[in-house]
């Protein structure tokens, strides 16, 4: 008897969640075409900004990663390398290549 309430209560709150995006899509279309091309513009900066922000940040540099982690992570890759070709190698049981 739980399981179907939470099923249902689920369920109803996938549907007004589904509503509640066409609401505010319809919202979108609504605004004059000044204020929508105003907000696009706006939505264009905070990404670039959030671009900006994560290139700053930039990824890990090989040379700040300790020698034994670099070469821990050099073997991981090769066993992950060879682990994918031996699958490709021979095909899995009940999947077939057509």
């Amino acid at each position: 008897m739980k399981r179907r309430l939470l099923l249902s209560l689920l369920l109803l709150l996938s549907l007004a969640g589904s509503a509640g995006s066409v609401w505010a899509q319809a919202r979108w279309r609504d605004l004059p075409p000044d204020e929508r091309r105003q907000m696009r513009q706006q939505m264009r900066e905070h990404w670039q900004q959030e671009r900006e922000i994560r290139r700053d940040d930039g990824p890990r540099r090989w040379n700040e990663v300790p020698p034994e982690d670099r070469r821990r992570m050099r073997e991981e890759m090769r066993e992950q390398r060879g682990a994918n070709s031996e699958r490709e190698a021979r095909p899995e049981r009940g999947w077939r290549r057509d």
